[in-house]
């Protein structure tokens, strides 16, 4: 079942922090933003090879494919990637969780104009009960936040462009696979794209080594590899398969359960604690996740039927 997907694939991105928390003193933050990625596109690429053999396809190497590609891989990726790092490192972890809250309304925003999808009142509840559970879940982050400092302003608003890039590419995804592309084909040429962008950094601004890569050590390797499999892998590849049977709104909605599996994993991996309200904020999140991605239909007839007049019902339809 899709909301299946949705909770399996929010749990998998959740990883991305602890991971990084756990080998950010062992490579940079260029490294541990663009190795994975050029990682994932080379263990997939094969996959994908094989995937057209079966299908008797060829891989799309025209320029009228590419194109397609170029903005997702460059900004979706490339500058998204560079961005959330660069941000990360120039405000406060407490601000950079609270402005990822605006990704799913960025998106909303970005599909309404390109994809004409609208929003209607259960999607809006579902947005209010999310918000509300995720400040529930985040109370400790919410008490260290600090927007006023001028010293976080420059990177509060680099971490929200890197937001308006992830809504941004969450949408053009969705018009990909509007297009036919299978999920494969757009995580890799979009990722192949981005990898190639990437180089530059890695030789001139923070120059990547192999030997230090390896020394590194166990946590290093594998949270390169647990980053290139599971975040930009799998996960991905189940984003992509959900967009082919719903509405993106309704898909990033589950992003709120983003801060409740984060804090989960902190628990098991960090060692930190979780508290009462905690728990009880990602069981509303998970109510707002089912309500658009299981039950919408089911609860916007309900609201048609109790709450509006047989001429609103008509002007609706």
């Amino acid at each position: 079942m899709d909301w299946t997907l949705i909770i399996v694939m929010n749990f998998m991105w959740a990883t991305q922090v602890p991971v990084i928390r756990l080998i950010g003193d062992s490579l940079g933050p260029i490294a541990i933003a663009f190795i994975p990625m050029i990682l994932s596109a080379l263990i997939f690429l094969p996959v994908l090879w094989m995937e057209n053999r079966k299908r008797k396809v060829s891989m799309r190497w025209r320029w009228r494919d590419i194109k397609q590609f170029m903005l997702p891989g460059l900004i979706g990726i490339f500058v998204m990637q560079f961005a959330y790092t660069v941000g990360s490192q120039m405000t406060l972890a407490a601000n950079a969780g609270i402005i990822t809250l605006t990704i799913p309304v960025i998106v909303a925003i970005f599909a309404s104009i390109w994809l004409k999808e609208k929003l209607n009142i259960v999607r809006i509840l579902s947005f209010v009960l999310a918000i509300g559970g995720v400040l529930m879940t985040s109370l400790s982050d919410i008490s260290g936040a600090n927007f006023k400092q001028g010293q976080y302003l420059k990177g509060n608003l680099i971490f929200l462009f890197a937001c308006c890039c992830c809504g941004f590419y969450n949408t053009f995804c969705k018009r990909l696979v509007d297009k036919g592309y299978t999920e494969l084909e757009i995580l890799v040429y979009g990722s192949l794209i981005g990898s190639v962008a990437s180089i530059p950094l890695l030789i001139w601004v923070e120059p990547f080594h192999f030997g230090a890569f390896f020394r590194s050590g166990k946590a290093g390797l594998f949270g390169i590899l647990e980053l290139g499999l599971i975040v930009y892998g799998f996960s991905m590849l189940l984003f992509f398969s959900v967009l082919r049977r719903m509405d993106v709104t309704q898909a990033v909605l589950g992003n709120y359960l983003l801060p409740f599996f984060i804090a989960i994993l902190g628990i098991v991996l960090l060692g930190e604690k979780i508290t009462p309200v905690m728990m009880l904020g990602g069981g509303i999140i998970l109510v707002s996740t089912l309500m658009v991605s299981v039950s919408e239909r089911s609860l916007l007839a309900f609201v048609r039927k109790h709450f509006y007049t047989k001429k609103t019902i008509k002007n609706i339809r």
